[in-house]
């Protein structure tokens, strides 16, 4: 075994036309991504997969039963705030966390913050989160800037931070941007690459990219590969990937079960 997987997705509410002037009633957008996630669970159920759902309290909510099943299925549920278009304040780090719990019935340990923006430390751990995936270690214009941050998962303040990974050198985010507008070729081999340097990957998609959304009004990087084709390049790379002798975890398997570099 080479390495391990962290397969992760945000489970949140489609919004990102609403961000571009077209705006969704939170019916729709809850729908997209409903749909999107129920293919992409008959696909890791065929690869006998276990991943971590970022989930808004928002969209978790709407469809509890749909987290009931992803818990059933062996999956991770985490936290990404109470909406996709949160208050931006700390009283939303324990509500969040609460409401999961109450919906899921487990302890909730991970947090990413909605578009990677940045979150206090000592509001999460005292908020009882045990984890932050919130730094993507990237440039992506318009957003963020976090290259000045750790590639590694390291702790800070007591709380073990998870970045999503990008490649040695150039930092090449590996995320659903990068994974849908360039060769899958060339994204194996930026995941050999780091996966090689690291001895592990942390990726992210969104449940909506693996439904249509040509109809809507967004960049076309966001679009440019969607539904079931996404959905099979995705099978393909997992395929791949297994076939690297890897292992697959949950992003608490890294509190639980490793020592974080310090």
């Amino acid at each position: 075994m080479i390495g391990k997987i962290y397969l992760n997705f945000d489970l949140e509410e489609f919004d990102i036309p609403c961000e571009y002037g077209h705006y969704l009633k939170e019916e729709e957008q809850i729908q997209v991504s409903n749909e999107g996630a129920e293919a992409l669970l008959e696909l890791l159920q065929k690869k006998a997969l276990k991943v971590t759902f970022f989930t808004t309290a928002s969209f978790a909510l709407k469809k509890t039963e749909l987290l009931k099943t992803i818990l059933a299925s062996g999956h991770e549920i985490a936290s990404h705030g109470l909406s996709h278009n949160p208050i931006g304040k700390d009283e939303e780090l324990p509500l969040s966390k609460k409401i999961l719990e109450d919906i899921c019935s487990v302890q909730i340990l991970g947090y990413r913050s909605p578009r990677f923006r940045a979150v206090n430390y000592q509001s999460l751990i005292c908020s009882g989160y045990k984890y932050n995936s919130s730094i993507n270690p990237t440039w992506l214009p318009g957003r963020y800037n976090y290259l000045s941050l750790p590639r590694k998962i390291f702790c800070e303040q007591g709380l073990v931070q998870i970045p999503i990974s990008t490649t040695p050198l150039f930092r090449i985010p590996l995320c659903w941007l990068t994974f849908k507008n360039i060769p899958l070729s060339l994204f194996k081999t930026f995941s050999l690459w780091t996966l090689q340097e690291k001895g592990y990957l942390n990726i992210f998609f969104h449940p909506w990219e693996f439904t249509n959304i040509q109809k809507y009004p967004i960049p076309k990087v966001a679009k440019a590969i969607d539904g079931l084709v996404l959905l099979q390049r995705l099978e393909v790379y997992i395929s791949w990937l297994q076939s690297l002798e890897v292992r697959f975890c949950t992003l608490n398997d890294v509190i639980q079960k490793e020592r974080p570099v310090e």
